[in-house]
């Protein structure tokens, strides 16, 4: 058995450094999510968890690579296989639970879950891989200390997650639009917002109620691209989802003539929506409309307009 181009003690040093580097780092993009049972612990162990064994990855691919030990490389195809089935069993769960949700969150903004929920995952394992890499190469190619070393390997694993951080922060519906207080009124049994139809309410009781409790917003693109993502579906049950998840519904499951409205009014180029939260909060509701995330499916319509310069 050939002997190890790193000693065990560098090797214990840098590999421990490096697992410890990786995990703190995939603190930095940390989401834990919101389902329907109380989560959040373990939702956190499960994150520690999986960072834990992804900086483990990363820490020893380096040292396994010295010593051309590449059957050991494979570990990290596997665990890039468990990271694409974590983000799979992610998607399912979540398509399972959303339809019992009063507004449900969609397939697109879903997938976009899901899909930068695996991408998460390499934070650790590139931080770590740095951070090994840093460590091992300071001590023997400098002599450097471990103080010197444990340094240097957290700042490359820090810069890694904050290129992470940077890569991962999407924009935000304030980013491409104005969001703007709108006009609710009646026209008989006609529910406006703004002068755009949104619904018919025959009960006069039900009007009452979006009367006294809804409430409108409107939201005014700031270029034709814009309006494109407005215009996304998905893109606007996104937006319904969030405002619930910030103040909740004032409806039952079973009462049909009360929902989440949102319609496009084509005259003026913007979206309009109508929610009956459970506490009136309007500046809570725009700040909710506002950061939206802008998924993936809603990007790039009408970038035509965009790239010819054309505006309101």
């Amino acid at each position: 058995m050939k002997e190890s181009l790193v000693n065990d003690i560098l090797f214990r040093r840098a590999f421990f450094t490096a697992m410890i580097i990786g995990t703190l780092c995939r603190f930095f993009v940390l989401r834990v999510k919101d389902k329907q049972y109380p989560s959040r612990p373990q939702d956190y162990l499960e994150q520690l968890i999986m960072a834990g064994l992804a900086a483990s990855l990363g820490a020893i691919a380096f040292p396994a690579l010295i010593d051309k030990e590449f059957s050991a490389l494979t570990f990290l195809a596997v665990g890039i296989q468990q990271f694409q089935g974590l983000s799979k069993q992610e998607k399912i769960t979540l398509e399972n639970i959303d339809y019992d949700d009063m507004v449900i969150k969609g397939s697109p903004l879903i997938d976009n879950i899901s899909s930068t929920y695996e991408v998460r995952s390499y934070v650790s394992l590139l931080s770590a891989l740095l951070a090994s890499i840093i460590y091992i190469y300071a001590s023997r190619k400098y002599n450097a200390s471990m103080l010197v070393c444990t340094i240097l390997a957290a700042l490359g694993g820090c810069f890694v997650g904050l290129i992470f951080v940077r890569l991962l922060r999407r924009d935000n519906i304030s980013d491409v639009s104005d969001v703007y207080l709108a006009q609710i009124e009646f026209d008989g049994p006609v529910l406006n917002v703004n002068g755009v139809y949104m619904d018919n309410i025959g009960l006069k009781d039900t009007r009452k109620r979006f009367l006294e409790k809804a409430i409108a917003i409107e939201l005014i693109p700031k270029d034709m691209s814009g309006f494109g993502t407005l215009c996304d579906v998905g893109q606007q049950q996104a937006i319904m989802h969030n405002i619930y998840i910030h103040l909740g519904v004032d409806n039952d499951a079973d009462e049909k003539d009360i929902w989440s409205i949102a319609r496009i009014d084509l005259n003026k180029k913007s979206l309009v929506i109508i929610m009956m939260p459970l506490y009136k909060d309007e500046v809570t509701f725009m700040q909710a409309a506002g950061s939206t995330p802008v998924i993936d499916t809603a990007k790039r319509k009408l970038s035509a307009y965009k790239k010819k310069g054309f505006d309101f």
